[in-house]
């Protein structure tokens, strides 16, 4: 029991942390336009993506993700939808800035978005099976009291 709440107390941290790296760096573009700079090759990629509205998108859903994994709402929803942004932040950082600034934080922002995935895994069991019956999101909650959707798949339902 003592292993669990450990466990729980760590992951709980890590979360933390995480929403607080991300609310802080989506909340200080919000806030103040600020973009830090990025040498070389890095930099022009930024450039780009700042003239086609991508670096402002991924700001403000960081801003978002931060306060979800702050506020411990919808928490595997932030992280699925901030992964693509943390692998490419970790390859810009990692490959083409390689900056010891970058090199601490790519792989770290790849470290806790996957290390935080990995302790709500458990929750993403249905994605993982080969095959699934549909099943509305209205009815979701009964699928776990009343095995909702082997029934369906004995009357041959849906």
């Amino acid at each position: 029991m003592a292993q669990n709440k450990t466990m729980y107390l760590i992951i709980t941290w890590i979360r933390l942390f995480f929403g607080a790296h991300l609310a802080f760096s989506g909340w200080r573009y919000v806030l103040t336009g600020y973009v830090p700079e990025i040498p070389g090759i890095g930099g022009e990629w930024s450039d780009a993506n700042m003239a086609i509205g991508m670096y402002q998108a991924v700001k403000y859903m960081e801003a978002v993700f931060g306060l979800m994994l702050l506020s411990n709402r919808f928490v595997l929803l932030a992280l699925i939808l901030e992964m693509p942004a943390t692998v490419n932040i970790f390859y810009l950082n990692t490959f083409i800035v390689a900056m010891p600034r970058q090199l601490f934080t790519g792989p770290q922002e790849l470290f806790l978005n996957g290390v935080l995935l990995l302790a709500y895994s458990g929750y993403l069991g249905a994605a993982l099976k080969p095959r699934l019956e549909p099943l509305w999101l209205w009815n979701s909650g009964r699928a776990y009291k009343d095995n909702y959707a082997e029934q369906i798949r004995r009357e041959g339902g849906l």
